[in-house]
C-alpha cells in the first residue's frame, strides 16, 4: 500500500523504512510477510512450494500471457517492459489489474489473489464434506464398540486438520474489505452530507469529493473500513445524480488510481524542458536537464508541471526508457542520485531477503494432493 510522507509528501510503499525521496523515517513501517514473493520467478517457486494443481487446473498463469476464458496471470510484456496482471473473464474480456513497471507490486497484487482462491477452495472442500457427513444415517446401537471407538479418533484426527481451515477462512471473512462504490455517513455530525468512494481493498483508499473534486480522504468514518458496519452506509456501485459531485470514474484521480499512483520511469519532453522520472511515484523523483552546467536538478514536489504528475496524461511527454547517445544531454543513469537510489532499493530487498530466510513460512496456503479444486466455482464474471 502507498503512503505520503509527512515531510516531503511524496507517495512511497508502506513496507520502506524510510522515505525514498527525502530518507525521512517510516514510523508506521509495515514489515512485508516472510513467505513475500518478489518476483515471478519468487511466486512460481511459492507456488510450487504449496502443492498446488498444475495452472490449467487452478487457472492461475504465471509468467504467461493466457489468452482463453477463465484466467488469472502475470506476465512480463518484453516490448514495454511492463508487468502485466490480468483476469480473462468467462465472456473471453480480459480486466488488467495492473500494468506498470513495478515487479513486486503486480506480484502482490496475483499472489493476494491467489491466497483468496485457495481459502476459498478450502472452504467450499469442507462445506462439501460436511453437506455429505450429515446426509450418512448412523446405524447401531448405544453401546460402545470399536466402529464408535475408532469414528472417534478419526474425527479427532479431522478436527485438527479442519480447524486451523476453518480458522483462516474465518478470518478471510472477517476482514475482508468494504465494497467497492459510492458511501455516505449522515449520523455523525463531522462527516454528514460527505460523499465518499472505496476504490481499492485497503484500509486507505478511500476517496472523497471535496473542493468540486475528488481526492484522497484525510478523514472518514473508521466504521467504513469494516465490512459488516460499512454495508450500512453503502449507497451503490454506479453513480447516481442525487448523490452530488460527479462520476468517480470520470475524475483524474480515478485514472491515476487505476495507475496504482505511478508514472512510467524514464525521459520525458515537456515545455522545452528534457525531464527524467526515476521511481515508480508520481510525485517524486523527477529531475530537469540544465543546460547552463550540463547536469541534473532536482525537481520538487510543488515545482512538478501538472500534465506529468498523471500517467494518463504524462505518457504523451514521455519518449524514451534509457538514454539515447544522439542526443545533447546526458546519462541520467551516470548520476550520483541515480546510483544512490539504485543502491537503497538493493539494500531494501537484502533486507526483505533476509527476513524471509530468518522466518518459518506460512502454512496455512498447503494444498492437500487428495481435495479437489472447482475452477468452475470462481466468480469469473467480476474484474478481480
Amino acid at each position: 500500500m502507498k503512503i505520503q510522507c509527512e515531510y516531503c509528501r511524496s507517495m512511497f510503499d508502506d513496507t520502506y523504512e524510510k522515505c525514498p525521496n527525502c530518507g525521512a523515517p517510516n514510523q508506521n513501517v509495515r514489515r512485508s510477510t516472510p513467505d513475500q514473493p518478489t518476483t515471478i520467478e519468487g511466486l512460481k517457486e511459492w507456488y510450487e512450494s504449496k502443492g498446488l494443481p498444475p495452472y490449467e487446473t487452478t487457472r492461475f498463469f504465471i509468467g504467461i500471457d493466457y489468452k482463453k476464458p477463465r484466467a488469472f496471470g502475470i506476465y512480463k510484456d518484453e516490448i514495454s517492459g511492463n508487468f502485466i496482471v490480468y483476469k480473462n473473464k468467462d465472456d473471453g474480456t480480459r480486466a488488467v489489474r495492473y500494468e506498470g513497471t513495478d515487479e513486486a507490486y503486480a506480484v502482490n497484487e496475483l499472489h493476494t489473489r491467489l491466497k483468496q482462491e485457495i481459502l476459498q477452495q478450502k472452504s467450499r472442500n469442507l462445506q462439501n464434506n460436511q453437506t455429505s457427513s450429515g446426509n450418512r444415517q448412523t446405524v447401531g446401537s448405544g453401546r460402545w464398540s470399536l466402529g464408535k471407538f475408532l469414528g472417534i479418533i478419526i474425527g479427532f484426527m479431522i478436527f485438527t486438520t479442519v480447524a486451523p481451515t476453518l480458522f483462516y477462512v474465518f478470518c478471510f471473512f472477517a476482514f475482508q474489505p468494504s465494497a467497492k462504490g459510492y458511501y455516505m455517513c449522515n449520523d455523525e455530525a463531522m462527516y454528514s452530507g460527505k460523499l465518499y468512494y472505496h476504490y481499492g481493498f485497503g484500509d486507505n483508499d478511500w476517496a472523497e469529493y471535496v473542493n468540486g473534486d475528488w481526492n484522497r480522504a484525510a478523514n472518514f468514518p473508521s466504521k467504513f473500513n469494516s465490512h459488516r458496519k460499512a454495508k450500512n452506509y453503502f449507497l451503490s456501485e454506479k453513480y447516481s445524480a442525487e448523490y452530488g459531485g460527479y462520476d468517480f470514474e470520470d475524475s483524474v484521480f480515478c485514472s491515476d488510481a487505476n495507475f496504482n499512483f505511478t508514472i512510467d520511469k524514464g525521459y520525458y519532453s515537456y515545455d522545452d524542458n528534457t525531464y527524467y522520472h526515476m521511481k515508480p511515484e508520481q510525485d517524486a523523483g523527477w529531475y530537469v536537464y540544465n543546460d547552463d552546467n550540463d547536469d541534473w536538478d532536482p525537481v520538487w514536489y510543488e515545482e512538478i508541471p501538472p500534465e506529468l504528475q498523471h500517467q494518463a496524461v504524462a505518457q504523451d511527454f514521455w519518449y524514451t526508457p534509457t538514454w539515447d547517445s544522439e542526443t545533447q544531454i546526458t546519462d541520467f543513469e551516470t548520476t550520483d542520485d541515480y546510483k544512490l537510489y539504485q543502491s537503497q532499493l538493493a539494500e531494501e530487498k537484502a533486507r526483505q531477503e533476509s527476513s524471509s530466510n530468518s522466518s518459518s513460512s506460512d502454512s496455512s496456503y498447503d494444498w492437500d494432493s487428495g481435495s479437489s479444486w472447482d475452477s468452475g466455482s470462481t466468480d469469473w464474471g467480476s474484474d478481480w
